[in-house]
């Protein structure tokens, strides 16, 4: 895992916990009977954003295959993960 993987690997946990929290937000604002819609445009747009930097960051975070391979392990434990 080279040195970069760490900071790609935060950057995208960070967006899917965005995207998390704004399906909640939608969700409160449907209990309240309020509009969603610009917080769905909001949700779509996090969404291509997540979708387009798994792309250009994908090499740079692990999958969850990559993850259950021995090396992996190897490489953490050589970088302190």
């Amino acid at each position: 895992m080279s040195s970069d993987a760490q900071p790609a690997l935060v950057h995208i946990r960070r967006m899917e916990l965005r995207i998390e929290q704004q399906t909640l937000s939608i969700e409160r604002l449907t209990q309240f009977g309020e509009d969603t819609a610009a917080a769905l445009q909001r949700l779509q747009l996090l969404q291509r954003a997540l979708d387009e930097m798994r792309i250009q960051l994908g090499h740079l975070s692990p999958t969850t295959l990559d993850e259950k391979r021995p090396a992996v392990d190897a490489m953490r434990s050589r970088l302190g993960l």
